[in-house]
């Protein structure tokens, strides 16, 4: 009799723990933008060249994030575009910053582009945005994309976002150090495991609860650490020579098409709220773009600016999250892009 209570017991336990689990599971799915779903289903496809590509026609959710994509594996509606003169066509190319993880397609910063472009437009000319910015990609994925998509969609604009994982730097090894590095929680879990873990909402909500708990000692650390090697950054070589040539080979193929080409590099939220923080990799990029006179668009300040608006500083990330801007965030990015393209003179003019 002992024991059956003690398993009648042991069995409640368990049925509550498991029916807890599941009561945080679906209210952290319900807090995550977008619409519901009760499992994550990956949204991607293996390819040769590029590695990975968005499954065509592509509904769910995925890392705390809602895919939804067209024909082509782009992120939105179907574009069906004219291909007339009352239409201007963009080509937003980029990693998971540019597709918009965490955020639903409204606010990423290809859709806010097109509405502010919308605007910015002759009466009677469409506004046309494809976003196709994919999680993990970076310059040798985006030059194939300006080559695919670009021949697909006769673009009058193409839009480069770089982000700091692409290529290596001072600011993102500082990163990984503070958040990676010995002692951290993220380097006690095995990597398969977080993979796993990931996949549940209620393991990302605590993921980015960590973070936000650790913050003011995580910036500490990375604000010291980053005065210590501020603009020290060293560069390989080789990995420099194919960065180089990939930017030349957009560049080349933007030319091909008759279409404009600018670049801009996402910033990390270290150097949006530090003091003391690293610039090599935005100085690095910038000087590739001016000597070849690619228009670069600097995005540090707008940032830096736009956070202090407010006491506390404003939040421009996503909760949790240290280099993926929120809607606020993606707003100041399209902001910047239509006032640069505007000065540019790249825009259509009224007949």
């Amino acid at each position: 009799m002992i024991l059956r209570s003690l398993l009648k017991k042991i069995a409640l336990s368990l049925a509550s723990l498991v029916l807890v689990g599941f009561a945080a599971e679906v209210i952290a799915r319900i807090a995550e933008p977008g619409p519901f779903s009760f499992l994550d289903s990956e949204p991607y496809e293996k390819v040769p060249v590029m590695d990975h590509v968005h499954k065509p026609n592509f509904a769910g959710r995925w890392d705390g994030t809602w895919y939804a994509t067209d024909s082509l594996g782009l992120r939105g509606s179907e574009l069906n575009p004219s291909f007339g003169p009352q239409e201007y066509r963009v080509l937003a190319i980029g990693d998971s910053c540019t597709f918009g993880k965490g955020v639903v397609e409204a606010d990423c910063w290809p859709r806010q582009f097109e509405q502010l472009l919308a605007g910015a437009l002759p009466p009677g000319t469409r506004a046309l945005v494809a976003n196709s910015g994919v999680n993990g990609y970076s310059a040798k994925q985006y030059f194939e994309v300006v080559r695919e998509r670009g021949a697909q969609l006769k673009p009058n604009l193409i839009v480069v976002g770089y982000s700091l994982n692409d290529f290596p730097n001072q600011t993102k090894a500082l990163d990984e150090n503070i958040h990676q590095g010995k002692g951290n929680l993220r380097a006690a879990i095995p990597y398969d495991l977080r993979n796993f873990l990931g996949r549940f909402a209620a393991f990302r909500w605590m993921r980015a609860t960590y973070y936000v708990m650790n913050r003011k000692r995580d910036f500490a650390a990375a604000e010291s650490m980053a005065n210590a090697v501020k603009n020290q950054g060293k560069r390989n070589p080789d990995r420099v020579a194919r960065e180089i040539a990939h930017l030349e080979g957009m560049a080349s193929a933007a030319r091909e098409m008759n279409a404009e080409l600018c670049v801009f590099l996402f910033p990390y939220e270290s150097q949006v709220y530090l003091e003391e923080y690293d610039t090599s990799a935005v100085d690095w990029l910038e000087g590739l773009c001016d000597e070849r006179k690619i228009p670069f668009i600097s995005l540090i300040d707008e940032f830096r600016v736009r956070a202090r608006t407010a006491t506390p500083p404003k939040q421009l990330f996503i909760r949790g999250d240290r280099y993926h801007p929120n809607p606020e965030g993606y707003g100041l990015v399209a902001a910047k892009v239509l006032e640069t393209v505007r000065g540019l003179g790249w825009l259509p003019k009224a007949q």
